[in-house]
């Protein structure tokens, strides 16, 4: 059963310590960035590592390329492992599981000698032999000729005693194919013809799933909208006494594979609070799966690559999956969420899903979580905060003056499982079988009534047929999103003021021979050196300075917490012109003062001499001991008296942040 938990897109953790340094330098260099960024992923670089996965499908192209319990698959997962492993900035997990698989031998449907064109649907049963001359009838339920309701085939009560042995014919919508089938099979149907109602697309075929095997079940195959509508008519066109004849023929064979998904999770960041990014890594038998989904595929691993090249580590933990089994119906990614326990599932803050980013004749679309351009389709749940994470796309696109539309949030790919369990989720799609508008192509360029993919599920979905303009688009968006979610900003640093005269060309005096003055006296200073609860979570706090240190060297602060339940961080400040390098140290959490209550042990090291320590004590709000209650009189300013206290980004643990919601701005 899975696990239902609501879960807010909410950044929290444990009350901490933060570090005031008051050093320009320090604020520039150690502060993480004060602004997102797309980490200079490029199309370039997705492309590096899609050719590196399609070549490998296309070298196992005689044994499926890339599918479920091939070669080529574990061969693609151990290269993902690889890539990542090779950065050292993520835990790598290979997630084993058994997936039972389906293989299809002779399909063949014919009737009255006319040959249908049909796809078996997944987990339908098969014939023992040639199935010849049955009769074939319709549910009874109702005229359905209209597309307005009836013939269904919900329910056993919609057929009559025509369906006994005979070849069913059933439309699409209302109940689940699953239920349709096991319907047919209750009134005693020898085989099912289930046909597309989308007359939008009335060639395309129906790719049914039954969800799971229907014991003893009527073999089921799915016909397009064109092909069911005219069978239809030829029965009700049939004369009665003379019903027509039908020829039906399925071979299939269940079989269990082992496969696996990989997992990766940043070693930086908070690991209760896990934004986490995933794109199937399996294709189908058919073809090398360039864009379905290499593509995806690749671009997560540009985006861990960039990741692990940022300057400063993630606030957030960053999880990546590949999943395995999504064409045989979204198993590696179900499989990954329902292994979760509770607690681990809560960790989980949200999923952002990737499947195709290179169609040939792409869209640029967003999960369409907020419903602004797609219905959200009835039964589909979403997770509170997944809007915020589509504006994560929609915003980015608009800087770029990148026109862009919502996708049905239907969860046909691997978000579906994550959703089910309340976690917020959005994602990029750049389309499959769906066709190009005139409003699309206006947008996006392409031709008008051809699938988005003209290549999708088909031997030609190579590399040479990834759209590279797609990619271009798509990749940066994806990074952009990595690093949105993986960092808390911080306030820029204030801006110097100019210098009141222009440098000169020549230096203003001659140098000396003779080296600058050695460092002053060392000596270390804490003020207070015990200070109350209420005041140490205020705006002053401790205040350190080291004396006799080389001007401009680095000074490094550790603090060493000795009650147990605050962990040591460093913090580094430049030393000035005076040979002084100051620090600060403060509770960040009011409502937790107590639990700063405790000895502190500091020690500063810096050029110039040995090691300076000292301490500093934490009294309890009940405390009279020595320096209760006195914060320590007025803070050390350096030049600038305006400067702020800048928080360290080494001890800082952000304390909440929920996302914005904003308006969402389209551009057509």
């Amino acid at each position: 059963m899975k696990l239902r938990t609501k879960t807010w897109l909410a950044i929290t953790a444990a009350a901490g310590l933060a570090l005031g340094g008051f050093s320009p330098a320090l604020a520039a260099g150690n502060a993480g960035p004060t602004e997102h960024t797309d980490m200079g992923v490029t199309g370039d670089a997705v492309m590096d590592h899609l050719q590196k996965i399609s070549d490998i499908s296309t070298s196992h192209s005689e044994e499926g390329f890339r599918a479920l319990g091939t070669p080529g698959y574990e061969e693609s997962v151990e290269y993902v492992e690889q890539t990542l492993e090779a950065t050292g900035a993520f835990d790598v997990e290979r997630q084993a599981f058994e997936v039972g698989d389906q293989a299809f031998g002779e399909v063949a449907v014919s009737v009255d000698g006319e040959k249908l064109q049909v796809t078996p649907a997944s987990f339908t049963e098969g014939t023992e032999e040639p199935l010849t001359d049955l009769s074939v009838a319709l549910p009874v339920d109702d005229d359905y000729s209209d597309l307005a309701g009836g013939q269904l085939g919900c329910e056993a009560s919609d057929f009559d005693d025509s369906a006994e042995g005979a070849l069913v014919l059933v439309a699409r919508g209302s109940c689940a194919f699953g239920e349709k089938t096991q319907a047919a099979t209750d009134a005693g149907a020898a085989a099912v013809v289930l046909y597309n109602n989308d007359t939008s697309a009335p060639d395309e075929a129906l790719n049914a799933t039954l969800g799971e095997r229907v014991e003893n079940g009527a073999p089921t195959v799915g016909v397009s909208y064109n092909e069911g509508n005219d069978l239809l008519t030829k029965i009700e066109g049939a004369v009665e006494g003379e019903p027509l004849l039908a020829d039906f023929t399925l071979e299939t064979e269940y079989t269990t594979s082992t496969t696996w998904n990989v997992i990766a999770e940043t070693k930086a960041g908070d690991h209760d609070n896990v934004q986490m990014f995933g794109a199937h890594l399996d294709g189908v038998a058919d073809g090398p799966g360039a864009n379905d989904n290499g593509s995806g595929s690749a671009a997560l691993l540009a985006s861990a690559e960039a990741l692990a090249e940022q300057p400063t580590e993630a606030d957030n933990a960053i999880r990546f999956g590949w999943w395995a089994a999504e064409e045989v119906g979204l198993v590696g990614s179900t499989h990954y969420v329902e292994s979760l326990n509770e607690a681990e599932l809560s960790k989980v803050k949200s999923y952002m899903n990737f499947d195709m980013i290179g169609s040939d004749n792409y869209i640029v679309g967003t999960l369409d979580s907020d419903g602004s351009d797609v219905p959200i389709p009835d039964g589909v749940s979403v997770p509170e905060g997944s809007a915020e994470l589509e504006k994560v796309f929609t915003d980015y696109f608009d800087t770029k003056d990148q026109p862009n539309v919502g996708t049905d949030f239907s969860g046909r790919s691997d978000y579906q499982a994550f959703i089910d369990n309340g976690i917020p989720s959005s994602g990029l799609f750049s389309g499959a079988d769906g066709t190009k508008t005139p409003e699309e192509a206006d947008m996006f360029g392409g031709t008008v009534g051809d699938k988005h993919d003209t290549n999708y599920h088909q031997p030609t979905d190579t590399i040479e047929n990834v759209s590279r303009e797609s990619l271009d688009i798509f990749s940066p968006a994806i990074a952009y999103a990595v690093h949105t979610l993986a960092y808390d900003l911080r306030d820029a640093p204030a801006p110097t003021d100019p210098p009141s005269t222009p440098p000169t060309d020549s230096p203003t005096e001659t140098p000396t021979e003779t080296p600058t003055d050695a460092p002053g006296e060392r000596s270390l200073s804490i003020d207070p050196t015990t200070i109350d609860q209420a005041d140490f979570v205020g705006e002053r706090g401790v205040q350190v300075a080291a004396a006799g240190c080389t001007p401009d060297a680095t000074a490094t602060m550790t603090v060493e917490p000795q009650n147990g339940a605050i962990e040591t961080f460093e913090q580094t400040a430049t030393a000035d012109a005076d040979s002084v390098a100051k620090f600060g140290v403060r509770g960040l959490d009011e409502s937790k003062a107590a639990t700063y209550v405790g000895t502190y042990e500091v020690t500063v090291d810096c050029e110039g001499g040995d090691p300076l320590s000292g301490s500093f004590e934490v009294l309890a709000a009940d405390s009279d001991g020595p320096g209760a209650g006195d914060g320590g009189g007025e803070l050390p300013r350096t030049g600038n008296e305006a400067l702020p206290l800048v928080i360290s980004a080494g001890a800082l643990i952000v304390l909440g942040v929920i996302m914005t919601m904003g308006a969402r701005r389209r551009k057509a």
